[in-house]
């Protein structure tokens, strides 16, 4: 959509102009999915985390209490100045006649940030990444929903194009979290809103059970939910991951399960969430080795660091820095040492013997490549996938209504 074709509205109650965007499940005609590689192919899903400040508490959290409550929060200028670099960076490959930029605001709580910082940053992402070069542009928001008010829906509807995402991980986060949680995504849908979920499969989540988590999603009419496995962190190493946190053997057990009630609803005619990684793995299926690999995003840090996450002493997380984008081009750091020996990790599976000789090594939900843990499920799900993949046909029979997603 050229700037020609928006259409305004003012809000009072936040003070600004907001546009009324296309719907967030749109996608330019011109869209490539093969342009999902590489950040160097022109598609960039660009992390931001310009404050990591949140008031939460979460057990899988992989930032410090010291980080969470005090971080440093990088100026709307410093915003600008790393965006106008990645632009510059762009400007000089005339080849790309489309590039694909998908703003996914993190953290941290991004909410915490304000809704002055907040739209002071759309404004500037706008006029920086433009129709007029080539740019597809989209933000989407990650949030806990527990502080916001009404004012941030509007944000949602229109900067968010009517979507949001938010983390639903069921009582690992107190009953006091889910009552407000639930209120506020009743709230949301009600406005016309939709809600995409993002949970961390815990024994919480585990006991409940998978049929109960999805008619619980069902009933909140959400669209779209993720389950990412529970990860081991420099926060949560010792009580915190010995007591959320599942085995890989019982996280593919869950999803079994949770997919296949997906089925059972799909085949009654109720309306369902996607599930993201039955998406992803199939649709992955048949693409190169790139498509399964993070070389399409980065992880912008408040002081200006590149990161994304990486592994040491087995399968411990911790965020590796490519460079810092204030000091640097964004050429610099897409080819830097670091940078290259992360992608070449990424390209070698980690060197891991089961995951080289995986026939699903290209589509399976590793993420980002680490050691598997002995007499366990691979951190790629791959019982999940095996039977993902031979139950493909008649859960692509019921998935043609979906919309093809970033």
């Amino acid at each position: 959509m050229s700037k020609s074709e928006l259409k305004f509205s003012r809000k009072k109650t936040i003070g600004q102009i907001l546009p009324e965007q296309s719907d967030y499940k749109d996608i330019p005609a011109d869209f490539d999915q093969n342009m999902q590689l590489s950040i160097e192919n022109g598609f960039f899903v660009f992390t931001m985390m310009p404050s990591l400040r949140c008031s939460l508490n979460c057990p899988h959290c992989y930032l410090s209490l010291e980080q969470r409550r005090n971080s440093p929060i990088m100026s709307v200028d410093q915003l600008e100045i790393a965006c106008k670099k990645v632009d510059e960076y762009y400007s000089g490959k005339t080849h790309l006649k489309r590039k694909v930029i998908v703003f996914y605001w993190y953290g941290g709580e991004p909410t915490d940030m304000g809704l002055d910082y907040m739209l002071d940053a759309f404004n500037r992402i706008e006029k920086i990444f433009t129709e007029e070069k080539g740019y597809y542009v989209r933000h989407d928001i990650l949030t806990s929903l527990i502080k916001i008010d009404e004012a941030w829906f509007d944000i949602f509807r229109t900067w968010g194009r009517g979507h949001f995402q938010t983390s639903f991980d069921g009582l690992m986060r107190g009953k006091g979290y889910m009552r407000l949680w639930d209120k506020r995504v009743r709230e949301a849908t009600a406005k016309g809103l939709s809600v995409s979920t993002i949970s961390v499969v815990n024994n919480e989540l585990m006991e409940d059970g998978p049929e109960a988590v999805l008619d619980y999603l069902c009933e909140l009419e959400v669209d779209e939910a993720s389950f990412l496995p529970f990860m081991l962190n420099e926060q949560n190493v010792g009580n915190k991951y010995e007591k959320y946190a599942p085995p890989m053997s019982g996280y593919s057990d869950f999803m079994i399960k949770l997919n296949t009630h997906w089925y059972k609803l799909k085949s009654e005619g109720k309306k369902v969430p996607y599930i993201g990684q039955m998406s992803y793995v199939i649709s992955r299926k048949g693409m190169p080795p790139a498509a399964n690999i993070p070389g399409q995003t980065m992880f912008l840090l408040p002081e200006g660091d590149f990161v994304l996450p990486d592994y040491r002493d087995g399968y411990l997380e911790y965020m590796k820095p490519f460079g810092n984008i204030l000091e640097q081009t964004f050429e610099e750091i897409l080819t830097s040492k670091s940078r290259k020996e992360y992608i070449r990790k990424q390209w070698t599976r980690n060197r891991n013997t089961e995951c080289v000789t995986c026939t699903h090594k290209n589509n399976c939900i590793m993420e980002f490549w680490k050691p598997n843990r002995e007499g366990d499920d691979c951190f790629g799900a791959k019982k999940y996938v095996d039977w993902l993949i031979n139950n493909e046909s008649k859960l692509n029979s019921l998935s043609h209504d979906q919309p093809l997603m970033f």
